[in-house]
């Protein structure tokens, strides 16, 4: 149960500077201007910069997928897969708490956020 615990397992979890306002994602200790950083949780918005569609998935995965560049409303670009089937460039997207994959059926599921299409 200790994964309930740790927000950035089922959020968009990175992290802020508070000296200068810069956004990373994923988390960093440091931000480029040198300052400290403390933990900044995104809206999970965005839209879709660019993406691939995968047709042969490695084990453990079902193709086909796709993975796509996220441009999150407060700056930072970072990717994930869209459970939507058809997608396009621009087109709004919101972070879903999902299954990401497990083993087989008697192994651990292993859960995290993927994207869908915002209404």
């Amino acid at each position: 149960m200790g994964w309930r615990l740790k927000a950035n397992r089922y959020t968009v979890t990175g992290t802020e500077c508070k000296a200068c306002g810069g956004l990373a994602m994923p988390p960093r200790a440091l931000c480029e201007c040198g300052h400290d950083m403390t933990p900044f949780t995104f809206s999970g918005r965005g839209h879709i910069v660019s993406y691939t569609t995968i047709h042969v998935a490695p084990a453990g995965f079902n193709a086909p997928y796709n993975i796509a560049l996220v441009q999150l409303e407060e700056g930072p670009v970072i990717s994930g897969a869209v459970v939507d089937e058809h997608i396009e460039v621009g087109q709004a997207v919101k972070a879903v708490f999902r299954r990401l994959h497990a083993a087989n059926e008697q192994s651990v599921i292993n859960y995290g956020f993927k994207f869908e299409l915002a209404d």
